[in-house]
């Protein structure tokens, strides 16, 4: 599953920034990264899915994450909620490998 954003890379990293929890937006430089055309790197979109799915134990942020994700990201959370398992995101989102191929898949498996 590629995910390409739906508004500019700088609007993005703007609403990034305005999830609610300085753990979430101090690591955005070094967790949130988007190719020259849009496309979200799996780690990435993996990293952002775990907030929209816990907000580690903040719901503010956690509601925050998943208007974030809807604003900039199609198809948005739920979709993505459905087809991927939390637990393969939780250990994918800081993978050091490439595992765009595996994530194209969007079972985790």
């Amino acid at each position: 599953m590629k995910m390409h954003l739906i508004v500019p890379a700088e609007e993005a990293k703007k609403q990034l920034l305005s999830i609610p929890h300085k753990t979430c937006t101090k690591a955005i430089d070094d967790h949130w990264k988007v190719d020259r055309d849009g496309e979200v790197r799996a780690q990435s979109l993996a990293w952002l899915f775990c907030w929209a799915k816990t907000g580690m134990n903040c719901e503010p942020a956690r509601q925050a994450s998943v208007r974030v994700f809807n604003n900039i990201l199609s198809p948005g959370f739920a979709d993505l909620d459905a087809r991927l398992d939390h637990e393969y995101a939780r250990q994918a989102r800081y993978s050091s490998q490439n595992i765009e191929d595996e994530f194209d898949l969007g079972t985790g498996e």
